[in-house]
């Protein structure tokens, strides 16, 4: 099976890379195989955020930290179809728990699938769409044959404006302070996370801002 086949089951609004997991580094291999032994290739999916309410993160249970968002039930939903697309050809495969749990942090992989890159905000920063793209990762055995560079393209320009516009300090040049964001995010108390290091970011088409 290829990668050609793969992106024929997503949507428009989502994009597809891989990885083989043997050009990830020891730990994250450690830790993939632990979730699929047998585990041979990544499918790292990004679902471009075109609509702030796709962002909003409401309670359910059984979802990370239980909460989910409609990005996430859709990236979800569009990983399910190739899913059960592996399957009908002999294959296992497994969506990868958020980072918290699998210790493997999505955007990381994402940057060795060459689909952008990590940016001076530390948000992944998408070739096209910039910081509005939404992630989630398939684990599977399937070896998958592709034509797609693993080099990493430089995204961020490093225009210095999410490290002048973040109301924390937490972005300073070569360092971010995840504690500091976190805290931030945890005095919002609103539905959807703190934006603002993304929407002043020049990549990317930013969505219409949604007021509390």
């Amino acid at each position: 099976m290829n990668l050609t086949e793969i992106k024929k089951l997503i949507p428009e609004c989502c994009n597809a890379a891989k990885i083989d997991i043997d050009k990830l580094d020891d730990n994250e291999k450690k830790h993939l195989e632990e979730i699929l032994p047998s585990a041979e290739s990544i499918i790292v999916l990004g679902h471009h955020i075109k609509n702030s309410r796709e962002w909003i993160w409401t309670r359910l249970e059984s979802e990370h930290e239980n909460t989910t968002c409609i990005a996430d039930l859709h990236t979800k939903d569009v990983l399910k179809e190739i899913k059960n697309e592996l399957k009908s050809k002999g294959n296992n495969s497994k969506l990868i728990p958020y980072p918290g749990i699998s210790g493997v942090r999505f955007k990381k992989l994402a940057e060795k699938t060459g689909m952008g890159e990590i940016g001076d905000n530390y948000l992944f920063l998408h070739n096209d769409w910039g910081p509005w793209v939404h992630l989630r990762v398939l684990l599977t055995d399937a070896s998958l044959n592709c034509n797609q560079k693993n080099t990493i393209d430089e995204v961020c320009i490093h225009c210095g404006k999410c490290i002048e516009a973040c109301p924390s300090n937490a972005i300073t040049e070569n360092n971010f302070n995840s504690q500091k964001c976190r805290e931030r995010h945890e005095d919002l108390n609103s539905s959807h996370s703190c934006e603002i290091c993304a929407r002043v970011c020049p990549i990317g088409e930013t969505p219409e801002k949604i007021n509390d």
